[in-house]
């Protein structure tokens, strides 16, 4: 039994939506929030996955972002980004507390400076999920090994 908890994985997650608008673009994703609408794909990521800075790959989220930020005049833009992220704890990153301020957004719009607020929370769109991963070969072998040991003497 010990072994079989061995080879069980648990890897934790959250559920977070993901989606993008700019300037209304994605009317679903503005506020007021309208996540999963009938007839449209979900926006809701279970789990959720997200990069790291400096790894390869992808990691389960730990934390849902919400980025809402605007430009006034001479031409105003509005930015909604949500998404999911990871809290590293050795690690100043965007996931340890909501907060409003300037951001950069380059990509978006170059030298213009943005006013906004990155919400975060901790749980599935906002709430904790544990999701059990179990590999092919390790039930195999679990199975294998729960077929000799009651029926061995059989086979």
């Amino acid at each position: 039994m010990l072994m079989v908890m061995f080879l069980l994985q648990i890897v934790s997650s959250i559920s977070c939506y993901k989606c993008l608008s700019i300037n209304g673009s994605n009317p679903s994703c503005e506020d007021l929030f309208q996540g999963d609408v009938a007839n449209k794909p979900s926006f809701l990521q279970a789990p959720c996955l997200t990069h790291l800075r400096g790894r390869a790959g992808l990691f389960p989220a730990t934390h849902c972002i919400k980025l809402v930020a605007y430009t006034k005049a001479p031409k105003p833009i509005q930015y909604m980004y949500r998404t999911c992220g990871r809290d590293e704890a050795n690690d100043n990153g965007i996931a340890h507390s909501s907060h409003c301020g300037f951001v950069k957004l380059d990509w978006l719009e170059k030298n213009e400076q943005f006013r906004g607020c990155l919400h975060t929370c901790d749980r599935d769109a906002c709430n904790r999920t544990s999701y059990s991963i179990y590999s092919f070969l390790n039930i195999f072998y679990c199975f294998s090994i729960f077929i000799l040991v009651f029926f061995g003497d059989q086979i």
